[in-house]
């Protein structure tokens, strides 16, 4: 039987999972709703057969969910926390799985829990590469090593061009946002990308030794939902060069990661943060062309006690956003089949031997991921 799909935005993660899921599953029509006239055309591009288009910003208008099977919703920024899309497609029966890497965003989408339990509906929050793939790897880890009782993400990104400024904002929040660690059966908080919170980790090519500090992601808060024996979880995160890492901490705290707060020049009222990104590409636009070789690496350490066991590594030669593309991908081929417990999860709801069977076969298709799933043991 034919699938209806709606995408929730179709920038690059949007139109890269579309264009996964057009082409493996040939019975799905899909519907795609975005602000941008631009990101509309080419999302339908992808298959214009198949693919209608509706420009809209779900933000302030809202969405219509009606007749989708499965919500796909890559529109942030999530640490917003809106959960308008999630509700509607609670209401209309629609399975839901969202982009969101933000604590904030993630603990609102858990929290209709009880009301995706009372309509039936599974609901998905953090799919992706971290959170996502991420805690596919920590579930692998903990099923496949029993003495192990704390789970540490380190991911670390290297970038060709500044991005979109979706990107950009949810950097800089990470430098202002409470990062959440589970340790001893309790929430901790700590600050994000303070240099206080920098630990040295040992990693595979091509970062091989790197710093990495305290970042807002919510791992924790999912994973703790799921094994809350566990004694530690922790996410930190790493930006390649580090010197990127003092910049953007510094970034945030002196202003830019506010979206409440403007700034008057002339006759126009503008967001600080916009004024930066047009600096940071204009800046990237004025040197010449040179190549800049962008990487992702997300690893995954299962520890005992305080001391690292196992390690999960994965390693793809392009920005975060394919990575993100294929995770989102997996989840929804993983949706569409079915067999995904009703209420409001993270990805540990979906069996990790199936979500990281999907990665696999998509990363092979995509040419990502080259060296797939590298396990270390300490």
């Amino acid at each position: 039987m034919s699938k209806a799909i709606l995408l929730v935005g179709a920038g690059h993660m949007g139109r890269s999972a579309l264009g996964m899921l057009a082409r493996l599953r040939p019975d799905c029509r899909f519907k795609i709703v975005d602000r941008s006239p631009e990101n509309l055309a080419l999302g339908i591009a992808v298959d214009p057969k198949r693919v209608e288009g509706e420009l809209r910003d779900v933000l302030k208008d809202g969405i219509d969910t009606r007749g989708a099977d499965l919500v796909m919703n890559f529109a942030g920024p999530f640490f917003l926390g809106s959960d308008a899309v999630a509700r509607a497609a609670i209401a209309t029966g629609a399975a839901y799985v969202d982009v969101c890497d933000d604590a904030e965003g993630t603990q609102t989408i858990l929290d209709l829990h009880e009301t995706a339990l009372a309509q039936a509906v599974p609901v998905i929050t953090g799919g992706g590469n971290s959170p996502g793939i991420s805690n596919w790897l920590a579930c692998d880890i903990l099923a496949s090593n029993p003495g192990v009782d704390g789970i540490k993400i380190v991911w670390i990104t290297r970038e060709r061009d500044p991005g979109g400024l979706a990107v950009l904002r949810h950097m800089l929040h990470m430098t202002v946002a409470p990062c959440p660690i589970w340790r001893n059966g309790k929430m901790e908080y700590s600050k994000g990308f303070h240099p206080e919170t920098a630990m040295s980790f040992e990693v595979p090519s091509p970062f091989d030794r790197i710093e990495a500090y305290d970042t807002a992601h919510p791992e924790p808060l999912t994973l703790a939902r799921y094994r809350p024996d566990l004694k530690l979880i922790q996410c930190k995160g790493s930006l390649f060069p580090n010197w990127a890492n003092q910049a953007f901490s510094t970034l945030g705290r002196i202003g830019f990661a506010r979206d409440e707060l403007t700034v008057k020049i002339g006759d126009q009222t503008i967001q600080p943060i916009e004024v930066l990104w047009k600096l940071l590409w204009a800046r990237h636009n004025l040197g010449p062309p040179r190549e800049r070789p962008a990487f992702t690496q997300i690893n995954v350490m299962g520890l005992k006690g305080d001391q690292p066991v196992v390690m999960h590594t994965i390693t793809d030669d392009s920005e975060m956003s394919r990575g993100t593309g294929i995770g989102m991908a997996a989840a929804a081929l993983a949706l569409l089949e079915g067999n995904v417990p009703p209420g409001a999860n993270g990805v540990e709801a979906i069996p990790f031997e199936r979500g990281l069977a999907h990665f696999k076969a998509l990363s092979k298709a995509e040419g990502a991921f080259a060296n797939g799933i590298v396990v270390t043991h300490f």
